[in-house]
Parts: C-alpha cells; structure tokens; sequence
C-alpha cells in the first residue's frame, strides 16, 4: 500500500516538476590550506517545502544525492556532509525521515592537485516535498578554484 501510495503522489507531481523550483542552490568555497579547499553547496527551500537528507531509509522518498565530475586537478576527501535537519514521522512513506525546511548546507573537502585555475563541475539529484505534492529537483553546480 505505501509503495502504491509513494508511486502515485509522484506520478501525480512529475508534471508539476517542469513549473516548480522550490529550491535555489548557490556555492562557494573555502580555503583550508594550499591544497585544500572546502566547497560549500547552499540550498534556499521555498516555505512550505521540505528538501529530503542524503540518507533516507529504504522505500523512502529521494535522497539528495550530489554528484562530481572527476579531474585529474582535484580529489574529494571524504563524503559531502550535511547540517544536523529534522528527522519526523512521514505519513506517505510510513517511516521517521530526515528533511531540511528553509535552507541547508552541504560541505565537500577536496585536496586540489594543480596550482592552476580550474572549474569543479558537479550535478545534484534531490526531491523536495510539501504536504500536497513532491517534486524531484536535477540541478548543475560549479566551483572555481
């Protein structure tokens, strides 16, 4: 039942998916040392939306999910973190999830391995919710070091 249930709530908002954008992102960086840097993906969540963690249970809705183009100029140290959020009891899915409501911050360390100038390229996957409907998010991020 909470599969069928998932199922429909997101084939009901995939046309809505074209109009809604209830997340901007924007990134920065940091300096740590001479080789490395910290990139910092922020997330501004429209009122009312909810934007889903990196980790979320089986059978749960998306996770956000980032993904970065490798590069002989850099390497990522670790997995991208992310701030404490809020874990609730979700109804649809039948399980505590973790979400993030207003903004949210996502950190990367890399250890840059060229002095020169470069772009990072990196793609997010993600899903935001309200309590009508779910929208999945695809966006593209980049970083100049």
């Amino acid at each position: 039942m909470k599969k069928t249930l998932a199922l429909l709530l997101l084939i009901t908002t995939i046309s809505y998916s074209q109009i809604l954008e209830p997340v901007k992102w924007t990134t920065e960086t940091k300096k740590i040392s001479d080789s490395e840097y910290v990139l910092i993906i922020n997330a501004t969540i429209e009122q009312n939306y909810h934007l889903y963690s990196q980790k979320v249970p089986n059978d749960g809705p998306l996770p956000t999910v980032f993904i970065f183009e490798k590069s002989k100029d850099y390497e990522l140290i670790g997995s991208t973190t992310e701030e404490k959020g809020r874990t609730v009891y979700e109804p649809v899915f039948e399980m505590n999830i973790k979400y993030f409501e207003n903004k949210a911050i996502f950190k990367q360390r890399i250890k840059v391995k060229n002095k020169n100038n470069f772009k990072i390229i990196g793609e997010i996957e993600f899903m935001t919710c309200n309590d009508s409907n779910c929208v999945p998010g695809y966006g593209d991020i980049e970083f100049k070091i």
